[in-house]
């Protein structure tokens, strides 16, 4: 996937992002719960693919810096959170000269040209006892998710690929990382009174997790 035409694409997109976030804001409320389960408040911690930076306040990091790709993303995150740090960056070659407790990458694999050269650069801004904290597709909602994009029900993609819990894994451990754990999250996105509750508390059953839409995981630097 050529760098630039995945810049260009975050590019288009920044002023309209927070909009289709709203759009699908029962989805990106559950990221968040998933994302505040593993990263305590007041943590250091470096997001990977920060968009407008919401989730990463969400967090309320004690140091918290958002990385992103898009120039425009971080001048609109800066702008809405300025007691956080932003760092218009490539996530592949990243060297920041500081470290964190957790570096959080929220569905940005799919749009990486090299997934283990993001890992190699992650591995550098952990310190002792990190952990980093993945979150990425399911490949098996791929078609669903194609759909809800031609019909205008989600945020437009650009260029990407969804990768298996399992790639994501290897290329990890490649860079110096082992999986403390791999679940599954997020059977249910959208808002339906009590059937999405019902699907998305046992999205957690360990049977479950291959239909799960979101796969987590937990990743400890070796």
């Amino acid at each position: 996937m050529p760098k630039d035409e995945i810049r260009k694409h975050f590019e288009s997109i920044a002023d309209d992002y927070d909009a289709w976030k709203k759009k699908s804001s029962y989805y990106y409320g559950l990221l968040a719960e998933i994302y505040r389960e593993f990263v305590p408040r007041g943590s250091a911690v470096l997001e990977i693919g920060c968009g407008t930076g919401t989730l990463l306040a969400s967090l309320a990091p004690r140091r918290g810096v958002g990385v992103d790709i898009s120039g425009r993303m971080v001048a609109l995150a800066a702008a809405k959170f300025p007691g956080l740090d932003f760092v218009a960056a490539d996530a592949e070659r990243l060297e920041l000269g500081e470290t964190f407790d957790f570096v959080i990458v929220p569905d940005v694999i799919e749009h990486l040209t090299d997934v283990p050269a993001m890992f190699r650069s992650a591995r550098k801004a952990c310190r002792p006892g990190a952990r980093m904290v993945v979150t990425c597709v399911n490949p098996l909602w791929a078609p669903v998710l194609d759909l809800a994009e031609r019909l205008g029900m989600k945020m437009p993609e650009g260029e990407h690929r969804w990768l298996p819990a399992a790639a994501v894994r290897r290329a990890a451990g490649d860079a110096g990382f082992d999986a403390e754990s791999i679940q599954g999250r997020i059977l249910f996105p959208k808002r339906v009174p009590v059937l999405a509750a019902l699907l998305n508390r046992a999205a957690r059953l360990p049977l479950l997790r291959p239909l799960c839409l979101v796969q987590v995981l937990i990743l400890r630097p070796r």
